[in-house]
């Protein structure tokens, strides 16, 4: 479980040149799997796990424009995943957000309502292959550097 002490060796594992990818569920193992997996796969991203979705939006807050995606399960202790993702989109709404859940989310008419808005850009269903997950953070990756580029057209 990352505690609050352990933010300052987080902020030493980013590279400054490198955005921001979290990774939040209240279970260890599925933190740990998928950021290891995520870090071997992917690059020019750090990422960063949260077992606590306070945590993570503390630290969303303080570096909201240097992160690319957060990853989100649905249900957790204190804050669900619905919860986090809305603030995330709030602070900054240039930023990705991915839902992942054992449960069956289709018919839950606030997930409905996110997903219609563009607070939630995409989902999946626990249990996931990693290939795949890597496959949807690559995408989430990209559509973010799109979306990037596009503003600093505009």
């Amino acid at each position: 479980m990352v505690l609050l002490y352990d933010l300052v060796s987080i902020h030493e594992r980013i590279a400054t040149n490198e955005k921001i990818v979290s990774i939040v569920d209240d279970e260890i193992d599925i933190t740990v799997l998928f950021e290891n997996a995520i870090c071997a796969d992917i690059t020019g991203i750090s990422v960063v796990s949260f077992n606590d979705p306070g945590i993570a939006l503390e630290h969303f807050s303080k570096n909201k424009h240097a992160y690319a995606l957060v990853i989100s399960d649905m249900r957790m202790p204190n804050m669900g995943g619905l919860a986090l993702l809305n603030k995330v989109k709030e602070l900054n709404p240039k930023v990705r957000t991915m839902l992942v859940s054992a449960y069956d989310f289709h018919n839950n008419p606030i997930f409905e309502k996110y997903l219609q808005k563009g607070i939630i850009d995409s989902f999946t269903e626990k249990p996931i292959k990693i290939n795949r997950l890597c496959q949807k953070v690559g995408d989430e990756i990209q559509a973010y550097r799109q979306g990037v580029k596009k503003s600093n057209l505009t």
